[in-house]
Parts: C-alpha cells; sequence; structure tokens
C-alpha cells in the first residue's frame, strides 16, 4: 500500500514539474540584421585536392524577450527568399523552443520558419526607460 502511495505521488510530482516547464508562446520582436552568406562543403578529393561547393545560408539577429539572438537559416535551395515581412526593422512573433531552436513568424507569413540558435546575448537597455535612483 505504501509502495504505491509513493509510486502515484512521485508520478504526480514528475507530471506536474514536466506540465510547468517552458511554455513559450509567441513574443513580439524586431529583426536587426539579414545577411546573405555562404559557407564552402568539400564534395570530393581529386589527387588530394579538395573540390568544394558554396552552401548558401542566411544569418538573422533578433532581438526579442531582452535578449538579442544571431540565428541561422539553411534554405532548400538557393532560389529561396525570405519574405516581405522579415526584413530588418521589421516586427515579428518569435517562439524559442529549447537551447537551439528559434521559431520566427513574419507578420505577412501564416507559418513559422525554424532558425538555429547560434548565439544569445542580452540587449542593450532602453534609454528611455527611467532609472531608480
Amino acid at each position: 500500500m505504501r509502495g504505491w502511495f509513493l509510486g502515484i505521488t512521485a508520478f504526480l510530482l514528475v507530471a506536474s514539474v514536466a506540465d510547468g516547464a517552458e511554455k513559450n508562446g509567441p513574443q513580439p520582436g524586431v529583426v536587426l540584421t539579414v545577411k546573405h552568406k555562404t559557407r564552402s562543403r568539400v564534395q570530393y578529393y581529386i589527387v588530394n585536392t579538395p573540390v568544394t561547393a558554396e552552401d548558401p545560408y542566411l544569418q538573422m539577429e533578433v532581438d526579442s524577450g531582452g535578449f538579442v539572438y544571431t540565428v541561422e537559416y539553411e534554405p532548400h535551395s538557393a532560389q529561396e527568399v525570405l519574405p516581405d515581412g522579415c526584413m530588418p526593422g521589421e516586427a515579428v512573433k518569435v517562439r524559442v523552443e529549447g537551447k537551439h531552436n528559434l521559431f520566427v513568424q513574419c507578420l505577412d507569413r501564416p507559418t513559422e520558419i525554424p532558425w538555429s540558435i547560434q548565439k544569445k546575448t542580452r540587449s542593450a537597455p532602453d534609454p528611455e526607460v527611467p532609472k531608480k535612483p
């Protein structure tokens, strides 16, 4: 009887902790920068000489929730472009999932774009907010 009680109590405790863990809804954010970059990838070697290909990716900085996230996105093709609502200075909805995933929803799109978090830093304090004396 005591074993059942401890088992049920432990289960309820774990369930309540898991239920309260990270329920992040979309937060407002602002796109700071968007850069189109490429990285070299070795395809194969010919007599010890690497033959490389350039893979395009997008790097973006988003300010949301007191943090500036530097994130990367690898498009499915070289012709894929960001929607117009994800340009610098535009307001977006941001959802952080775990330590490595950030989902950005541009205001003119109903779907979210998955980004990989590369760096997270605190954003600069707002100069318009009065400081406590």
